[in-house]
């Protein structure tokens, strides 16, 4: 069923009303004052709610039959349907419009309010903050004049005591001023001794003058000859310093050596490494010479440290032999970074050479003790030549019955013990004459003190003991070295 609201419906019977005259031209009278009248009735008549959705269901069907007889009629009655249900809409937004205008208007009311409250709390805030700020100013205020009321009590005692020291110091000034006068008096009666003095060294020294005078000439001439004599005794020139000491078959010494003379004892390897260290302070650029004139070897711990000081040395260390490096000198000579020797030089090498004492197992011992020191010792002597250590042995015995390999320095070079045979070696370290008598070297010394005499009449070396892990590699045909 088709439900109108009361407006529509009136609009509807007007509607009806307007457009029932139209068509009452194609039917009879009768019907339409029939229905006029029905109609009339109808809208004078209260009516409920039933006979309103009859009288509207008859309005449909008769509408329905105008739409069918008149489809003109029927085209502007939707029309204006359509333009009533629009204007209905309009005048729904309308109001919808201004029912939110009015709320729009409480709420800008509302806000309104609650900002005046938010600045009343915010004014009563700040007047009970600018109180409490006055109270504090006042407070601060009545701090400042109690500190001020102090410092003025203060400054008032300081003055006191400042006028007092005052008249200290006056009295002490006028006490000072008395006791430099009595030292000023004290200082010309000084100064007047220390002239009368003066005048007399003065007079003493016209007098020695006048003396001198006639032995002037004579004092010269032993000035001048002490003077030549000095600089003849010099060399007056530095030693030369070569980056390459060898140089066209001439090797060139400077004063950066260390000798290496009688045999390796403890201790020379310390009396080495630091000579080494000293050149190297110095500086490192030129080489360092360690020069044997005749070493037969000793304790092997010596001489591996010696080695180790020359491989660590930044300075490049060159060993020189001239005239005989065996046992431990020769492995120093042939483990050296460069190696110089006189073609009448001799090299010896041969096995590590001990005694030992003790009971069979401690003496096991002291053997594979002496087979490891062997091995670390001999073994870059038998790298350098290509060999390896139990060939090295092999022709040691095979070149000498008693294992002594001995060889000439032209020849060593070929067995790689040495690297270059000189003919000449220019020494530039001496700078002064040397002075008569000729001083005893270390090597005699050393001898003196431990040569002995055994009960054959025949000096021996009686060599020093050393530390349970370290021995002597030696050279000793004759049995000149002894424990």
């Amino acid at each position: 069923m088709i439900r109108f609201n009361p407006l529509s419906l009136c609009v509807l019977i007007g509607l009806f009303s307007v457009n029932l005259s139209c068509y009452a031209e194609d039917v009879s009278d009768n019907e339409v004052t029939s229905t006029a009248t029905a109609s009339h009735t109808t809208a004078e008549t209260p009516v409920d709610e039933a006979s309103t959705e009859n009288g509207i269901a008859t309005l449909v069907k008769l509408l329905e039959q105008l739409k069918t007889s008149n489809p003109e009629l029927n085209k502007q009655l939707l029309e204006q349907v359509e333009q009533h249900q629009l204007q209905i809409l309009q005048l729904q937004q309308e109001k919808e419009l201004i029912a939110l205008q009015n709320e729009l208007l409480q709420e800008k009311n509302r806000l309104a309010l609650s900002q005046l409250t938010a600045d009343k709390e915010r004014v009563e805030l700040e007047n009970a903050l600018q109180v409490g700020k006055q109270a504090q100013i006042l407070a601060d205020l009545n701090d400042k004049k109690m500190r001020l009321e102090l410092e003025n009590a203060i400054r008032e005692q300081q003055n006191k005591l400042t006028f007092a020291d005052s008249e200290l110091e006056k009295t002490q000034l006028a006490t000072k001023n008395a006791l430099q006068e009595e030292k000023n008096k004290v200082i010309e009666l000084q100064i007047a001794l220390e002239t009368a003095q003066i005048t007399h060294e003065t007079a003493k020294m016209e007098y020695e003058k006048a003396k001198q005078a006639a032995a002037g000439d004579l004092s010269d001439k032993i000035a001048k000859r002490d003077q030549r004599e000095l600089w003849e005794n010099q060399a007056n020139k530095l030693p030369e310093y070569l980056v390459d000491p060898y140089v066209n078959g001439e090797l060139v010494l400077s004063d950066r050596r260390v000798l290496l003379n009688g045999p390796i004892m403890p201790g020379e390897a310390a009396y080495v490494a630091e000579r080494i260290s000293f050149y190297n302070n110095k500086t490192t650029q030129y080489p360092i010479f360690l020069i044997i004139d005749n070493c037969a070897g000793g304790s092997v711990m010596e001489g591996v440290q010696i080695i180790k000081a020359m491989q660590a040395s930044t300075a490049p260390v060159y060993v020189v032999v001239k005239s005989l490096a065996a046992s431990m000198a020769a492995v120093i000579v042939t483990t050296a970074k460069r190696s110089f020797a006189y073609p009448d030089a001799i090299i010896i090498h041969h096995q590590v050479w001990s005694g030992f004492m003790g009971n069979l197992t401690q003496q096991h011992e002291q053997i594979d003790m002496m087979q490891e020191w062997s091995r670390r010792v001999m073994e870059p002597v038998a790298k350098k030549m290509g060999l390896t250590l139990d060939e090295l042995v092999k022709q040691m015995y095979q070149n000498n019955s008693d294992g002594n390999w001995r060889a000439f320095a032209d020849k060593a070079v070929q067995l790689k013990w040495v690297d270059v045979v000189i003919e000449n070696v220019r020494d530039t370290s001496y700078i002064k004459q040397p002075q008569e008598p000729q001083p005893v070297p270390a090597e005699v010394s050393l001898f003196s003190k431990y040569e002995r005499l055994d009960s054959n009449g025949k000096n021996y070396f009686q060599l020093p003991p050393l530390s349970a892990t370290d021995m002597y590699h030696l050279y000793n045909p004759d049995n000149y070295y002894r424990f």
